[in-house]
């Protein structure tokens, strides 16, 4: 399994490899929008988690971008600040969640969304299953 991750919040990518660890994924972090269409481009992706809060790229034009290079691959994005353009999202299939932010967010509410999303979208982490 190869999940891209674009985010300069390397919490975001520690959260990422404990929620799949059981299927040890390669990770690929990005740190901007560029980075991460310039992956997508040369990786054969299973999963982009998406910060939308990466510098660079706006969020959307991110997805958009990523959908025109890769049209199947699932996207995660999140946020910790409530997007008001989230609806958008789900039109482009996108799944979204916005986490908490500041010292109550430990990984666990990314693992918890990364769950929920991957049994949604065939993306399971693995997690407790043998």
């Amino acid at each position: 399994m190869h999940i891209l991750v674009c985010s300069k919040n390397t919490a975001l990518a520690e959260a990422a490899s404990r929620a799949f660890e059981a299927r040890r994924p390669r990770l690929t972090l990005c740190e901007s929008g560029l980075e991460v269409l310039a992956a997508v481009e040369i990786v054969d992706a299973d999963l982009v988690i998406l910060d939308m809060q990466t510098p660079g790229l706006s969020g959307l034009l991110m997805i958009s971008a990523i959908r025109e290079l890769a049209p199947n691959v699932p996207i995660l994005a999140l946020s910790t600040s409530p997007q008001e353009d989230a609806r958008a999202l789900s039109y482009k299939g996108v799944s979204y969640a916005t986490l908490p932010s500041g010292a109550q967010w430990k990984g666990q509410a990314l693992m918890a969304t990364l769950a929920q999303v991957g049994g949604r979208r065939g993306v399971s982490s693995g997690a407790g299953s043998r």
